[in-house]
């Protein structure tokens, strides 16, 4: 789907336009909504949020107009390859589409608008990249979903969407209920962004018959996920619980990490487990770089926070992309770098999506678009061709 094409990211990005949802997006809550913002050359900006009852946006609860104005300031120090805003709210708007309408605390102006304080503009699909919605609300460490430029074609849920205004919200249909298949090969659809400063991507196989699953993790230094720093393989057993009564649609599950194998792949990480002290990561003083150490008989990796056996509590659905492929939705990780470790932390929302491998095999991988990324005048000019893969841990988490 993205084969061969160029990503170009532009920093500070100008991000004068209307950028639109191309879908019904799921925060941690769980809440669902779609977004529709104008960026005015002057700096001003206007942002439409509609919320809904359900994980199909088809049952509008209220709207929120919020007026202000953002001014890129510099690279961000936190996510690298991303932009760091300054944001003022002057106006917010609530307006209840529904007789029992209960809208949190969103309204509250430090927060409404907290995810402009860190952007991030793609050119290769025209998507706009702003900051996640911390499930505890702190900066912003990674992203949500992209939005799309209004103008996009081949995209009906933008068409929707960037039409409708405070009192007339976007009504999307609802879906058929797909069931959460996890059987096959799952790889990552782009490099995807961790709190913690992790570039990542992520290779999933899951054997529903012995309901055992694998997992490849490649870790990189940089946000085109070009400049590897490690890799783990993971594996272990999971099995299914009820249906999500939090999302329609979405299922429970428990995982548990059983065996792990970690690679560092540059200096400053085969450094870092040779200087970490005690039996906590491997054999001590023993790691050299490219070659892969088992880890299980060392209870994990202390020194990438790394615990084993480890448990953690999660959530899948299932999807689809709009030429048709299948695509698969786990929990997003904990804001704070910790782990769904207990039933009461089972997430609520989505990481990005695993799209189904075409090959099976040990050898499913797809080709990254070659990315040329124009980031800030201190880095590199990146041309990248990566591959796909996936990563477990508990900081570093499935």
């Amino acid at each position: 789907q993205l084969h061969g094409q160029q990503v170009t990211v532009h920093t500070p990005p100008n991000i004068t336009g209307h950028w639109v949802s191309n879908s019904c997006e799921v925060r941690p809550g769980p809440e669902f909504l779609t977004r529709s913002y104008r960026f005015f050359p002057d700096g001003s900006f206007q942002a439409l949020q509609f919320y809904y009852q359900d994980p199909d946006c088809s049952k509008p609860s209220y709207s929120l107009l919020i007026r202000g104005s953002v001014r890129p300031l510099r690279a961000s120090w936190l996510v690298r390859g991303g932009t760091a805003s300054e944001v003022h709210v002057s106006r917010v708007q609530l307006r209840c589409l529904q007789t029992a309408c209960d809208p949190p605390d969103t309204p509250a102006p430090d927060r409404s608008m907290q995810e402009l304080t860190l952007m991030r503009l793609e050119l290769r699909a025209e998507e706009l990249f702003l900051g996640d919605v911390h499930t505890e609300h702190a900066q912003p460490a990674g992203y949500q979903s992209p939005l799309r430029s209004a103008k996009a074609e081949r995209c009906g849920v933008c068409r929707i969407v960037s039409s409708a205004d405070l009192h007339h919200p976007p009504v999307l249909s609802a879906r058929p209920e797909r069931p959460v298949r996890l059987q096959g090969d799952w790889v990552s659809t782009r490099c995807e962004v961790r709190p913690g400063v992790l570039f990542l991507t992520r290779q999933l196989t899951f054997h529903e018959d012995s309901q055992t699953w694998t997992g490849q993790y490649e870790h990189f230094s940089d946000p085109v996920c070009r400049h590897p720093t490690f890799s783990i393989s993971a594996s272990g057993r999971y099995s299914r619980g009820a249906p999500s009564a939090a999302i329609g649609g979405a299922v429970q599950f428990t995982f548990t990490v059983t065996h792990m194998t970690v690679t560092p792949m540059d200096v400053a990480t085969t450094s870092l487990l040779n200087v970490f002290r005690g039996r906590e990561c491997g054999s001590e003083g023993s790691w050299q770089r490219g070659v892969p150490q088992d880890v299980t008989s060392t209870s994990g990796c202390a020194a990438l926070g790394v615990r084993l056996p480890h448990t953690e509590y999660e959530l899948f659905r299932a999807g689809q992309d709009p030429s048709g492929h299948s695509l698969l939705y786990n929990g997003q990780r904990p804001s704070d770098g910790s782990s769904p470790d207990r039933p009461e932390r089972r997430p609520t929302s989505f990481q990005p999506p695993l799209i189904r491998c075409s090959r099976g095999g040990r050898s499913c991988q797809t080709d990254w678009p070659s990315s040329s990324s124009t980031l800030h005048p201190d880095e590199e000019r990146h041309t990248q061709h990566c591959h796909h893969h996936h990563h477990h841990t508990c900081r570093v988490g499935i």
